[in-house]
């Protein structure tokens, strides 16, 4: 049996493990960082399949910090105003880039995933003290000597002083330790796909609430398109499937009250049914969870990767701090420190996004009335205004210790 020791390893490397094998191994090259994936990602291409992600400007700085965000840069769709409207009201929350480099703030950007993927796979290949099992999984964890253990399928066995739960939001090994969960079933579906448009977008983003759920329009790096994210309830959203081309473009078309001219789906059509989750706690002996194994929110505000980078940059700051002091990394009291911070952070979000999905889904009518009345007051009264915009959903979520 092969017996291999690390630092620090990670199970699952899609865009959280990959990013967080990046962050660990960015705080010092003496660190040893160990990815084991079950899947062949690193010999096969990520397909460009449609989907795309609302990068906060803090994630954009950590992809800067990462090294992969000069390539980005040119793949990335520019954002110069969100405007968000409810259904029928006359309103509409109108923020402009302008307004935020007042606050000191910028927009993110929206880039489509598979970029992204295959930029953090590069960099992940080309890092020195970072060692890749895969295809590889897991047969046995255990932990002892203040050590994991982790024998391969190979019979390989990796010993490391922290392990790192990147396997998602139905996370294998969250269930196999026992670690109990907050899950919440929204009973709603979000569609997601690409569209070409007649009409430039103008790097304007839009959020539409409508009485089935809310509507996203991400302007991406053509200006002619757009990535689309579509909530409704479950059973629209069977019925929206079961439509053909063009009767569904031509719900879409009214739904986004045809801002784009002619539209055309130019990608494959996602369908993800969502639901909260939230552990109790954020780790397992010497094994945390990162990103949606610990924590996956509603999408209403595009903040689910950003939740995950800023708990990643909370686990940075916690081990260099550690490092710097001469002190064990894999300590107790950092394993707590960071179940606390992370956890309060993802519990912010967590309240943030419920909260708003149901004020949109509410059909109570003096709900109905405050809500469109609202978009109007908030649009007019500067210090609500201020607030909104530090707080923008999927655009300026602050990483850190926050």
């Amino acid at each position: 049996m092969n017996h291999q020791k690390f630092d620090i390893a990670i199970i699952g490397s899609s865009f959280v493990g990959m990013s967080c094998a990046l962050a660990m191994a960015k705080i010092s090259p003496q660190i040893s960082v160990a990815i084991i994936e079950k899947q062949n990602v690193f010999n096969i291409e990520k397909s460009n399949d449609g989907r795309a992600f609302a990068i906060s400007s803090s994630s954009l700085d950590f992809f800067k910090q990462i090294d992969i965000l000069e390539n980005l840069q040119n793949v990335s769709g520019k954002i110069s105003d969100i405007k968000i409207t409810d259904y029928k009201s006359p309103f509409i929350l109108d923020f402009i880039s302008e307004e935020f480099e007042k606050n000191h703030q910028h927009f993110g950007a929206i880039i489509e995933n598979h970029y992204i993927f295959e930029e953090l796979k590069k960099k992940v290949l080309q890092q020195k003290n970072i060692t890749i099992f895969c295809p590889n999984y897991y047969q046995e964890i255990n932990f002892s000597d203040d050590l994991a253990k982790i024998l391969l399928d190979d019979n390989n066995l990796v010993v490391t002083k922290l392990l790192l739960a990147c396997d998602g939001r139905f996370s294998k090994l969250r269930q196999h330790f026992n670690i109990p969960t907050l899950t919440k079933n929204y009973h709603q579906t979000a569609i997601v796909f690409k569209i070409s448009h007649q009409i430039s977008h103008e790097n304007n983003a839009h959020e539409k609430f409508l009485p089935s759920g809310p509507l996203a329009i991400l302007p991406l790096a053509d200006k002619n398109q757009s990535s689309i994210v579509w909530i409704t309830d479950d059973e629209q959203a069977e019925v929206l499937f079961s439509l053909d081309n063009e009767n569904f473009i031509q719900q879409l078309t009214k739904k986004i009250e045809n801002c784009l001219g002619d539209c055309q789906i130019i990608s494959e059509k996602f369908s993800y049914p969502l639901t909260l989750i939230l552990a109790d706690k954020f780790y397992h002996e010497k094994m945390l969870l990162v990103g949606d194994s610990a924590c996956g929110v509603h999408p209403i505000a595009g903040q689910g990767f950003n939740l995950a980078i800023s708990n990643i940059i909370i686990l940075q700051k916690l081990i260099a701090k550690k490092i710097i002091l001469g002190l064990d990394f894999s300590s107790d009291s950092l394993i707590s420190e960071y179940n606390n911070l992370a956890r309060q952070n993802s519990k912010k979000m967590v309240l943030a996004t419920d909260l708003l999905n149901t004020i949109f889904e509410a059909k109570c009518l003096t709900i109905s009335i405050a809500r469109k009345l609202g978009l109007g007051i908030v649009n007019n009264i500067s210090q609500l205004k201020k607030f909104f915009i530090s707080n923008a959903g999927g655009f300026t979520n602050k990483g850190g210790e926050g």
